[in-house]
């Protein structure tokens, strides 16, 4: 069964993919916090690059969350979207490490200051109040993160909650899901609002497009690797150039090598071979418990002498490899996971039910065949 049809199975590539983007994100974090020794020019503006890690883990996002859906439409066993369902899996899946993470740093950053220690860079890590760390832990972006990188956090929770109108435009009235596209872009780019989340939501289409045009084979995968490569090149020339701003995740033009990257990785046979080798599979698995852990850690590592940024990322990998062991995984692949969706699953349809709120979306009609891709 060709690999884009594997319902059940892990889409081994897109694992690639993520430790591609959680490597580049630690790699930036480690151009900052070792700045005395990378110093500045060329080497540090190359690491600080990897920052676009992020784009690609929205791009990412999109696709996954779509291709069960689309691939079932291929091949015709498509039910209807169960909201409650859903929700109940990506709640499963993204709260309870995110604040286990939380409790940690937070416990950490109490003992540092009570032993006499200062934190690392204020804005970087920053102990809330009550009602901030409230709001905080229920994905509200309260202005100030306990840590800096905990932001994209809220943004993707919240696209989560959109996701499932995001995909019925998509396969119902794909018109009106550019429109809602463009429109995102043109508030952002005009200044008309400078809300991060529409500056990131076309890189979280891009990914619903990507797994349909891989679900149906569209021979746009067979040259997209191709693309990736001056798409890549544009980006680089069309970034801003003031300091950092480079870096920030509010420009389409990251956005469309991520687009092509992961079109053409499903359907490249040694682009797909090198993303499935173990260690990045390993990695790419753990990549949000990496993300999670690892700023805190090496800002502190900066911020008490530490000056190699290989051993600054080393310390951002290996942090979030253990965390992911002993805090991620309970809620990934133990029964645990099966128990905790059941009764939150169960709590919501109870809850739509009460409020007389539709559960499901029908299904659509299935996708039309295509011939396949020869990869």
């Amino acid at each position: 069964m060709p690999i884009y049809l594997r319902m059940k199975d892990r889409l081994a590539y897109i694992d690639g993919l993520r430790a591609i983007a959680v490597i580049g994100v630690v790699l930036s974090h480690a151009a900052k916090y070792t700045m005395s020794f990378v110093g500045g020019g060329v080497p540090y503006h190359a690491m600080y690059e990897g920052a676009h890690g992020v784009d690609l883990f929205f791009v990412i996002s999109g696709f996954c969350l779509s291709y069960p859906t689309l691939a079932g439409l291929r091949i015709g066993t498509a039910r209807p979207f169960d909201l409650a369902g859903f929700f109940a899996r990506r709640i499963v899946r993204i709260v309870p490490p995110y604040w286990i993470a939380f409790v940690l740093v937070l416990a950490g950053c109490i003992s540092l200051v009570a032993a006499g220690y200062s934190l690392p860079w204020p804005t970087l890590i920053m102990p809330p109040t009550l009602t901030n760390g409230l709001m905080q832990l229920a994905f509200l972006t309260p202005g100030n993160n306990l840590v800096g990188s905990f932001w994209t956090l809220a943004v993707e929770f919240r696209w989560y909650l959109a996701f499932p109108l995001i995909l019925w435009l998509w396969i119902r009235y794909p018109f009106a899901f550019a429109t809602v596209g463009l429109g995102a872009l043109a508030l952002y780019a005009t200044g008309a609002s400078r809300i991060v989340d529409l500056a990131t939501l076309p890189a979280f289409m891009l990914g619903i497009v990507a797994a349909d045009m891989t679900v149906r084979r569209h021979r746009m995968c067979t040259w997209a690797a191709a693309l990736f490569i001056p798409a890549l090149a544009a980006a680089l020339w069309l970034e801003p150039k003031g300091h950092l701003n480079f870096a920030y995740q509010d420009q389409i033009w990251w956005q469309l090598p991520f687009f092509f990257l992961i079109l053409g990785a499903g359907a490249t046979r040694p682009l797909r071979a090198a993303l499935e080798c173990k260690p990045l599979i390993f990695i790419g698995i753990a990549s949000y418990s990496i993300y999670l852990l690892h700023d805190p850690l090496m800002a502190l590592y900066g911020e008490y002498g530490g000056a190699n940024p290989i051993a600054c990322a080393a310390i951002g990998v290996l942090s979030g490899l253990l965390f992911w062991r002993y805090c991620e995984r309970p809620f990934v692949s133990t029964p645990l996971k099966t128990t905790l969706v059941s009764h939150i699953a169960g709590s919501l349809h109870a809850m739509q039910h009460a409020l007389r709120l539709p559960g499901r979306i029908p299904a659509a009609v299935p996708i039309p065949a295509a011939k396949p891709i020869e990869p």
